[in-house]
């Protein structure tokens, strides 16, 4: 048997072996858990705060800005055409009333179709159809007595004004005998007719007037002119549609009447005038007259001017 000091010799070797291994086995136990929680936190393992990646982390993405979307262009409205045309609602610019019978002679080949009254309702309606559905351009000059004629329509004429296809004009609000009533009665009566004008279509009649039957003396024009009505327009020619009148005879007014520079009167009174107004437009172009308002016949003058 072996002598007891190397046997105690034998056993101290034995367990300091022993505590080498434990203790290089827990080392290695802690290396693999620290590996096991960098992984976590790298690649952000599902939890609610992943947290913070660097620019060396596998897992690390250049953050970007995502560019904004471009804003929709601005669609003009009606409101906002209406708001910078000629007959934007302004404050009267008084002066002389001036009689214009025809367009100058800068107009060219331009002639002007003007429209009074509108005593037929469904005549209103179809002139609008057409001047709409062929960019045709004509003068309205609407009494507020017929307004169960013109009320229903004051959307499309609003538009057809911002489109440049329309001017409207004042025929006064009850279509009196000017000189008859005097120049103070049928002043307050031309203000109605614009005070109408304005809570129907949103725009202004001026500086456009139209004297009821043509019927105007150097008083009547001063008071017009005073209401910032300076352009007294009669006419070079007319239809004389004021009464019943068949499309022919129309036609054949036009025929007669239609050339550069000429403001021609028509009414919106009776059936026919509606009817032919197509045929006047094809009559016209064939004749290398173009129909324009009375704002582009007499050069663009506008309520300043």
């Amino acid at each position: 048997m072996e002598r007891p000091d190397l046997e105690r010799r034998r056993a101290e070797r034995r367990a300091r072996t022993r505590r080498r291994r434990t203790g290089a086995l827990a080392a290695g136990a802690v290396v693999v858990a620290a590996g096991v929680a960098v992984g976590v936190v790298v690649s952000g393992g599902g939890g609610d705060d992943p947290g913070p990646a660097t620019a060396s982390s596998p897992a690390y993405r250049q953050p970007t800005t995502a560019s904004p979307a471009p804003e929709p262009a601005a669609v003009p409205t009606t409101a906002d055409a209406v708001a910078q045309s000629p007959q934007r609602i302004r404050p009267p610019v008084p002066g002389p009333g001036r009689v214009i019978t025809e367009g100058p002679a800068s107009a060219g080949r331009k002639v002007a179709l003007t429209i009074d009254d509108g005593t037929c309702a469904s005549c209103v309606d179809r002139i609008l159809d057409v001047v709409e559905k062929t960019g045709g351009k004509v003068t309205l000059f609407p009494n507020g007595v017929y307004g169960s004629s013109w009320e229903p329509q004051a959307k499309r004429i609003r538009d057809l004004v911002a489109k440049g296809q329309v001017t409207v004009g004042n025929h006064t609000y009850s279509h009196g005998v000017s000189t008859q009533i005097g120049p103070t009665a049928f002043g307050a009566d031309l203000q109605r007719n614009e005070d109408w004008i304005q809570k129907t279509f949103k725009i202004t009649g001026r500086p456009w007037f139209r004297p009821p039957y043509g019927d105007h003396n150097a008083a009547i024009d001063a008071a017009a002119g005073q209401r910032g009505y300076r352009k007294v327009i009669m006419w070079s020619g007319t239809v004389a549609d004021s009464q019943p009148r068949s499309e022919g005879y129309i036609l054949d007014a036009i025929d007669h009447w239609a050339r550069p520079g000429a403001i021609i009167l028509m009414h919106a009174n009776y059936p026919p005038t509606a009817t032919a107004l197509p045929k006047i437009f094809r009559a016209l172009e064939k004749r290398g007259l173009e129909p324009v308002t009375l704002a582009e016949l007499l050069g663009g003058e506008s309520p300043g001017t």
